[in-house]
């Protein structure tokens, strides 16, 4: 990694603390030079503005968390496991830090708002990597969908809404990631061979 992706990256990690403190409204582009330990005009000559600073962390957030999710799932155990485990891996590095924050909602509207092209993307190609994990192990004959009412990407996309779904409804992270082990079990038993 260059020293500029690793600066970068401090910025993101720094700006995340931030906006999750402050919320987005609050925060200015000079909390977050502070908290990076820069200046505002290096902060600027590496971000347009906070909007771009907030797109930029979010879809940086979204690929860390995507390729944490692919490594679990390419990891050891039964693919019900590695498959929640993925999910569960994602979750933890896109949302609840997001999720934690005081002013979670805010910067949920705010993603939404600045972000939801780059979101979209992103949220796709976790949906492909994990549509093709469950192709692969249907050809092993890990899973079963000869009985699904869905191929592999509508049953991945049903079960990242479903999951979706369960962040307006649930008190804590301990009963998010509760649900989406419940969540997905059901789903995986859907399919199992």
């Amino acid at each position: 990694m260059s020293a500029r992706e690793e600066k970068r990256e401090s910025v993101f990690d720094a700006a995340g603390d931030v906006f999750a403190s402050y919320g987005f409204r609050r925060t200015s582009m000079n909390d977050i030079a502070k908290a990076a330990g820069i200046s505002r005009p290096a902060l600027y000559l590496m971000f347009e503005n906070k909007e771009d600073l907030f797109r930029q962390l979010a879809v940086y957030r979204q690929a860390r968390a995507t390729d944490e999710a692919v490594h679990v799932l390419s990891g050891d155990g039964t693919l019900p496991e590695r498959l929640i485990g993925a999910i569960l891996a994602y979750e933890k590095l896109f949302y609840e830090p997001v999720c934690e924050s005081p002013h979670g909602d805010e910067l949920m509207d705010v993603n939404l708002s600045i972000a939801a092209d780059d979101m979209k993307q992103g949220t796709d190609r976790l949906v492909d990597q994990l549509a093709r994990a469950l192709k692969e192990a249907a050809k092993e004959g890990e899973a079963d969908f000869s009985k699904a009412a869905v191929k592999p990407k509508a049953f991945v996309e049903l079960l990242m809404a479903s999951i979706g779904g369960l962040k307006k409804n649930v008190a804590s992270i301990h009963e998010f990631r509760r649900r989406i082990r419940e969540v997905g079990g059901i789903f995986m038993k859907s399919i199992a061979p």
